[in-house]
């Protein structure tokens, strides 16, 4: 069961430290979305922003990785206007595991930004795995 909505001013979640993260964001929408992530330190680990080719086509605006570090606690904003502006997020968190052990884990945010509550307009899914290599 997936989280939210929420306000996308300040996401809280935990991720191991170590791992290799990777990252996409991509939008649906004719307003310029916001996506950024701080570490516990409050520097700014992921930050991207752009509108959809044409208004309302899928469009990637970032992806990249980083190692996880300090304590792991990591601060999710998701909106829109540069920031501006919050979105409407739900959220939530899947892990690929046998047993105990967890092989994968991907969360996966989803954004409104308007009225029409259809929750496409920002996705941003952050994955990490166990091993590398």
């Amino acid at each position: 069961m997936s989280i939210g909505p929420v306000s996308g001013n300040g996401i809280t979640i935990t991720l191991p430290v170590g791992k290799t993260l990777f990252w996409t964001a991509n939008v649906q929408a004719s307003y310029s979305q916001y996506v950024l992530v701080r570490d516990s330190t409050n520097q700014v680990v992921i930050e991207s922003k752009g509108a959809s080719t044409g208004g309302h086509s899928p469009t990637q605006i970032g992806q990249g990785s980083f190692v996880t570090a300090g304590s792991g606690v990591y601060t999710v904003f998701i909106g829109y206007n540069n920031g501006q502006s919050w979105s409407q997020v739900m959220w939530d968190e899947i892990a690929l595991n046998i047993g105990s052990q967890i092989y994968s884990s991907c969360f996966n945010f989803i954004s409104e930004d308007g009225a029409d509550q259809d929750f496409n307009d920002t996705c941003l899914t952050l994955t990490w795995f166990n091993s590398i290599g």
